[in-house]
C-alpha cells in the first residue's frame, strides 16, 4: 500500500511524463491509428498472428509455409504502412526518453530502480 503522499507524487509525475513532447507525439500518432478502423485492424491483425505463432513456436510446434507466408505478407503490410510507422517511430522515442528517466531516478536515489521495481 502506497502511502498518499507517494501516490500523489507518482501521478504528478506522470502527469509530467505525459506533457513530454515525445509522449505526446506518441499519443498523437496513436490516436491517428486508432482513428482509422482499417489500419487498427491490420495493427491488432499482425501483433495477434504475431503472439500467436511465437507462442506455439517456444512450445516447439513447427510452422506450416502457409502459415509463414501470411505471416510475412501481413508484416510487409505493417511496415508499409505510414501510420503505424509513425506510431512505432514516435513508440521509439517514448522508450529512449523512458530510459533517460530511468538513469536519472537511478543517481537520485542511489539505486539501480530498475532492477529494485522488477526484483
Amino acid at each position: 500500500m502506497l502511502s498518499q503522499e507517494l501516490e500523489q507524487a507518482a501521478r504528478i509525475f506522470g502527469r509530467s511524463l505525459r506533457q513530454h513532447k515525445a509522449v505526446q507525439r506518441y499519443l498523437e500518432a496513436q490516436a491517428r491509428l486508432d482513428a482509422d478502423p482499417s489500419v487498427r485492424d491490420l495493427d491488432e491483425r499482425f501483433r495477434t498472428l504475431y503472439q500467436e505463432l511465437g507462442d506455439r513456436q517456444r512450445a516447439g510446434e513447427r510452422l506450416t509455409p502457409h502459415e509463414l507466408n501470411e505471416f510475412y505478407a501481413l508484416r510487409s503490410q505493417v511496415q508499409e504502412n505510414q501510420l503505424i510507422a509513425d506510431r512505432d517511430n514516435a513508440l521509439n522515442e517514448v522508450k529512449e526518453y523512458f530510459i533517460v528517466v530511468g538513469l536519472q531516478f537511478n543517481q537520485a536515489l542511489g539505486i539501480d530502480f530498475v532492477t529494485l521495481a522488477t526484483s
